[in-house]
């Protein structure tokens, strides 16, 4: 019977990533070296539960200090996120960004673990720069977030009544043509990790995924 691991382990070899795998856990850990800066990731899976999870963190972590300041930046941050979330450890200020799925039921496939594993390395790439002005300037954390996402657009209330028959109305449509586009780019943007051959430690400084749609605050 084929696991949740060995599939994970199949996708890193076929990607040709650099990783090693954690002794007597079904964890395995690897290097990403985007434009912003270098993070520390971790692939987990638990096959009881049928979940897989991927973690990145930043790099350093945020001083006592400053925990306010981050936390304000992290619920600013989460708030509109569709896959994954920021998370903030107030003991040691540790940060970190998880993306997960829950595969009971179902076939966890290459392309899930690649968009999964996209969603989290562009989302963590992406608010970099902001969380290091967090901790090593005094930014404003609306200025920092702003910086980032723009001025803020309230997404549509979905419970709301609408007596239209648009369908499309509450983006639904365009969430699902988001998803199945995440392969498509500009021609100025960076190659898609497909094309990328990431391997962790190679990767050239500089290189960073694309940002998927399905991240994108409206």
């Amino acid at each position: 019977m084929t696991t949740l691991f060995s599939n994970l382990i199949d996708y890193l070899e076929e990607e040709k990533w650099k990783y090693e795998i954690l002794e007597g856990e079904s964890i395995i850990r690897f290097h990403y070296k985007g434009s912003a800066g270098r993070l520390l990731c971790y692939g987990e899976v638990d096959e009881k539960k049928q979940w897989v999870l991927f973690y990145s963190y930043l790099p350093v972590n945020v001083p006592m200090d400053k925990l306010r300041e981050a936390s304000e930046f992290i619920c600013r941050a989460n708030q509109g996120m569709r896959i994954g979330n920021f998370e903030l450890d107030f003991e040691d200020g540790e940060v970190r960004y998880k993306t997960s799925l829950d595969i009971e039921g179902g076939d966890l496939t290459s392309k899930m673990i690649d968009n999964l594993l996209r969603a989290n390395l562009s989302t963590m790439n992406r608010y970099f720069s902001g969380l290091m002005k967090i901790i090593f300037s005094d930014i404003e954390v609306k200025e920092a977030i702003e910086g980032i996402e723009g001025q803020h657009i309230p997404r549509p209330n979905p419970l709301a009544q609408d007596d239209s028959d648009d369908d499309d109305e509450l983006g639904i449509d365009s969430e699902l043509e988001d998803l199945s586009d995440m392969d498509e780019f500009d021609d100025d943007e960076e190659e898609p990790l497909d094309s990328m051959n990431l391997t962790g430690d190679d990767l050239d400084e500089g290189t960073e995924p694309p940002e998927p749609e399905t991240e994108r605050k409206p």
